[in-house]
């Protein structure tokens, strides 16, 4: 059920771009705020994510005996589209890749603060520094986007891939109190955790191997946030790459961009790879 599912989501998002109208948010800002003032901010995580994962976890055993498991194969589909990474990654990097080879770095650097919350935040104060945010904010947003949501989707079902998805809202929120996001970014941190280490084995499958697994080797039992250990081991399979030193401005932009789609090629490669496997395993 899982394989069919992933292939309907992903068909389901190579029509819409993303989860299409499946993914309204206004629920859950709704639901935050009705609790903002709930007890501590542990309590009010668990009201957060726990209430509505058991109470999905109820309505799919509910449904399980209904018309041959039909109800229950629909909503876990609904809910993996749901827990899908927002808005569309193809059209965000074409945009910023737009402005990106046009020599506009403002216009570049507004797309690509639609990559990376690290950009919103601190801002770049080069062409050099925004072409690396925003590479590892596509390292990421690969991840956080499909790999993870997958990954929770298979390892213990639909449920839990909605767990994921609420955390990393609640870690992402700026209108939470920032106690609550810390909160939230802890529990994110060790739901990602084996997933970026699966994902970053399959970057060394895919890509330069011997690099790769000696970078993937030293994160093992790192403790960096998931978008840096992505980027590390990401970088060492690129068969593409800027230099170091000094690279002049055409080159430099020409270098950046095939980085960028060589980033997305090697995401896409990576979820297929796993996509294949979770295929073999429904088969055994």
């Amino acid at each position: 059920m899982e394989f069919f599912a992933i292939l309907i989501a992903w068909a389901a998002v190579q029509f819409w771009g993303s989860g299409g109208v499946i993914q309204e948010d206004q629920w859950f800002a709704r639901y935050r705020a009705m609790t903002s003032d709930m007890g501590s901010s542990t309590l009010r995580l668990l009201m957060l994510v726990a209430l509505p994962v058991l109470s999905v976890f109820a309505v799919l055993w509910l449904l399980g005996p209904l018309l041959f498991g039909l109800p229950v194969f629909l909503l876990s589909v609904a809910l993996l589209l749901y827990s899908l990474g927002r808005g569309d990654f193809q059209i965000q990097l074409k945009l910023y890749l737009n402005s990106w080879q046009r020599g506009d770095l403002e216009g570049a650097y507004q797309h690509g603060r639609g990559f990376s919350t690290e950009l919103c935040e601190t801002g770049a104060e080069n062409a050099l520094q925004l072409h690396l945010s925003v590479r590892k904010a596509m390292f990421y947003q690969g991840f956080e986007r499909w790999f993870a949501v997958v990954f929770w989707f298979v390892l213990a079902g639909p449920a839990a891939a909605l767990a994921y998805r609420l955390l990393f809202l609640l870690a992402n929120d700026d209108q939470l109190r920032q106690e609550d996001r810390d909160r939230a970014a802890v529990a994110l941190f060790y739901m990602e955790w084996l997933p970026v280490r699966l994902l970053g084995f399959a970057f060394a499958i895919i890509g330069n191997f011997d690099t790769c697994i000696s970078a993937w080797r030293e994160h093992v039992e790192s403790q960096q946030p998931s978008a840096e250990i992505l980027d590390d081991v990401g970088m060492k399979a690129l068969p593409v790459y800027l230099p170091e030193g000094q690279v002049d401005g055409e080159q430099f932009v020409k270098l950046a961009t095939e980085e960028l789609l060589a980033v997305q090629h090697l995401l896409s490669r990576s979820l297929l790879v796993w996509v294949c496997v979770v295929a073999v395993v429904q088969l055994i």
